[in-house]
């Protein structure tokens, strides 16, 4: 664009303005509001190594009556799969249409709820024996989803937490999150647990504990080192693509179950009070 100039009769509009801005000077001296105080840290105990199919891509996880319930993406592979909790032992699995990429899932009532990453499908299932009900459509992109008993929860990548009535799948409401240096995206797995939503953070070694009522992260756990607690490096298959994904508790125990894409393992955690 050509650098524009101002005739000089225009001149003098700028003068009382010139004057107003100098009076807000003493502004730019006020001392910057406080810092936000950093998210405190959880701290957990790997308490026992869970086999897990290493040949899933786990976009979705959740616990119901000893059964693991998973979410597995990509193209041409994604799928819905139930497994023995103790064993690993696949129990059931229905396969989604080779167009469908496969993300989060919730357990809600009699109902199964299955997101997929862009072609704005919603899988339904009837609780517990998986037989198909009619789909749903979501505007969004898929990535995680769980639920707080009355509301399905999802995300889309971004910072957004997305509330959803079940009966509709319309949204009902968003919020941001955010921790002590702004909003926080690349949302992905979640798992709701006594009033809080646990949430990975794609490519992070990080799962972020947000109250949905603000979208406050109140706490942050650091998986950096389960593998080393857990006295195991496994060989993973693409370290770039196959990152910490999946988080499902255990209401039973009281405990949470971790994996990730094409991991060998999922691991139980008990976490610090």
């Amino acid at each position: 664009m050509p650098r524009l100039t101002l005739p000089a009769r225009r001149l003098w509009l700028l003068f009382p303005l010139t004057l107003t801005a100098c009076g807000h000077a003493k502004d730019a001296d006020a001392p910057p509001p406080p810092a936000a105080p950093a998210v405190a840290s959880i701290t957990y105990q790997v308490i026992n190594v869970l086999p897990h199919d290493a040949q899933s891509f786990t976009e979705g996880l959740e616990i119901h009556d000893s059964i693991l319930y998973e979410s597995e993406g990509n193209f041409g592979k994604s799928s819905l799969s139930t497994y023995r909790l103790s064993d690993g032992k696949l129990l059931q699995r229905k396969k989604l249409p080779d167009a469908n990429f496969g993300e989060g899932l919730t357990v809600l009532g009699d109902k199964l709820y299955q997101l997929t990453y862009k072609e704005h499908d919603v899988f339904v299932y009837h609780y517990p024996d998986l037989a198909p009900l009619k789909p749903m459509t979501w505007p969004h992109d898929g990535w995680g989803m769980t639920n707080d008993g009355k509301r399905l929860i999802a995300d889309d990548g971004s910072s957004n937490l997305y509330f959803i009535d079940p009966a509709t799948f319309k949204e009902t409401g968003r919020v941001e999150v955010t921790d002590e240096h702004g909003p926080v995206d690349q949302l992905n797995e979640l798992e709701y647990v006594d009033g809080r939503v646990y949430a990975n953070r794609w490519h992070t070694n990080d799962i972020y504990c947000i109250d949905p009522a603000t979208g406050k992260v109140t706490g942050r756990i650091d998986l950096g080192d389960l593998f080393a607690q857990a006295g195991q490096t496994p060989e993973l298959q693409d370290p770039r693509d196959d990152v910490l994904n999946g988080i499902a508790y255990n209401a039973a125990k009281k405990t949470f179950v971790v994996t990730g894409k094409h991991w060998p393992n999922a691991y139980e955690l008990r976490l610090a009070q």
